[in-house]
């Protein structure tokens, strides 16, 4: 994960990205110039830093349905050219 310009976040990692998604952070793009990794970029926001940490400490909840269906919607996105 990285933070790139001042309004945009950027992560590889997937579940991450989920997890971003279902708590209804934009997701401005994916970069796939690299064809073994994804990058996912977010418009970030201050509360950024603290909510994942609460999710890789296991310290934050995400209704299991958003989290579902952004999978889902990360998967549909990566695999089409509509971003």
């Amino acid at each position: 994960m990285k933070k790139t310009m001042e309004n945009q976040f950027i992560t590889s990692d997937f579940y991450t990205a989920v997890f971003l998604l279902a708590k209804e952070y934009k997701l401005i793009g994916i970069n796939k110039s690299d064809p073994r990794r994804f990058r996912f970029v977010f418009e970030d926001q201050e509360d950024r830093t603290k909510l994942l940490e609460g999710f890789f400490n296991g310290k934050t909840k995400v209704e299991p349905r958003k989290f579902a269906n952004a999978i889902k919607e990360l998967k549909s996105h990566m695999y089409s050219d509509a971003l």
